[in-house]
């Protein structure tokens, strides 16, 4: 995934009759982005449509121009948080030239450089995605479980070829899931190593944990 880019905040409060005059697709992209600043930093609950407003520099009431709730703010994130990372994996999966080995080694990889990448978008995602109704979760679940499958897929198939140990595949799979995942509460930016350093130290830590 690429990184999200910081929106300034608007100077000028805009009402009604400024959202008719063409402002609508950068407003919106504001309005997102002040929305993702503010679900990270104060958590989804804490944070108001008023908040939310005020961040952007426009009134309450023009923020429904572009919104119709804070939920609707919540589910593209999501979707992009766990589209962009689906897609790497299913590339990875579908290289039938790699060992599985080394398709284990870079799909741990590219999970990690996507959270290192993308903080802001998956500390709000990993953190809130239970605060959504279940019909507005269903992408995003069906994301998640075939996300789990094909990582699944991978150290099934290293168990079967004798690449790795007689281990649990599922319960292996969703601890190195679960491993990538928690970066969220711990990595700093500007820490002492480099997101790629750190993806080759878990990936090797993981990796012996597995290979026969």
């Amino acid at each position: 995934m690429t990184g999200t880019d910081a929106v300034r905040r608007g100077d000028v409060e805009l009402g009604d009759e400024d959202d008719a005059a063409g402002e609508s697709p950068p407003r919106e992209q504001q309005v997102r982005a002040a929305a993702l600043r503010l679900f990270r930093d104060k958590g989804y609950h804490a944070t108001s449509m008023r908040d939310i407003a005020a961040e952007v520099g426009i009134n309450k009431g023009s923020l429904y121009s572009y919104i119709r709730s804070k939920e609707d703010l919540l589910i593209p994130f999501f979707e992009r948080a766990m589209g962009l990372l689906l897609a790497e994996i299913e590339a990875i999966s579908a290289n039938e030239s790699l060992t599985a080995t080394e398709r284990l080694k870079r799909a741990i990889k590219a999970h990690i450089l996507n959270v290192t990448e993308n903080l802001d978008i998956l500390t709000v995602y990993l953190s809130e995605w239970r605060q959504l109704r279940a019909d507005s979760l269903s992408t995003v679940r069906q994301q998640r479980e075939r996300y789990a499958a094909l990582f699944l897929a991978i150290v099934e198939a290293g168990v079967n070829r004798g690449e790795f140990r007689a281990i649990d595949p599922r319960i292996s799979a969703l601890g190195m899931i679960g491993m990538c995942n928690y970066l969220f509460r711990w990595y700093r930016p500007d820490g002492r190593l480099r997101p790629e350093q750190i993806a080759d130290e878990l990936t090797d830590m993981l990796l012996h944990g597995v290979l026969a």
